[in-house]
């Protein structure tokens, strides 16, 4: 799989490296919580937390272990930016979701941190995607005045 054969020249330069065989998993776990328009990812060396609000009334989290991924490499203790989640469940579903037995779309997410893009690459049937989704720095706490 030309996803798994990507030189270690090329993993060097991201601090997140997340690859699944099956995107579809990830798309399904995103599309449960895609109450807005934008998600916040957290990564630790436990995994990837995602979470989406809605107006501060409302909040969505999704926790996926590293276990659960094929790789998983963080070179910082925590990494976090802000996705625009309806053009990454759109990049998910690129090869349209085959729901074919034994056709699955692996993916590989890289993250290269602060003003850096979201790169997946994106691979069925020996036909690879890349797509880059900019990013933006993850919304903070307000200050509570007195």
């Amino acid at each position: 799989m030309p996803l798994s054969t990507q030189s270690q020249a090329d993993a060097d330069q991201y601090i997140l490296i997340a690859s699944l065989d099956n995107a579809r998993n990830l798309s399904n776990i995103l599309k449960a919580i895609s109450l807005r328009d934008h998600a916040i990812f957290n990564a630790t060396q436990n995994g990837l937390k995602v979470t989406v609000e809605d107006s501060k009334c409302l909040q969505a989290n999704a926790f996926i272990q590293a276990e659960i991924f094929q790789e998983y490499i963080i070179k910082e203790d925590a990494v976090g930016f802000q996705v625009n989640l309806t053009v990454l469940l759109d990049c998910l579903t690129i090869f349209g979701g085959s729901t074919v037995p034994g056709v699955c779309t692996a993916l590989r997410m890289c993250y290269n941190g602060y003003g850096y893009p979201l790169t997946l690459f994106l691979e069925e049937g020996g036909v690879v995607t890349v797509c880059k989704i900019n990013t933006q720095e993850p919304w903070l706490c307000p200050v509570k005045s007195r």
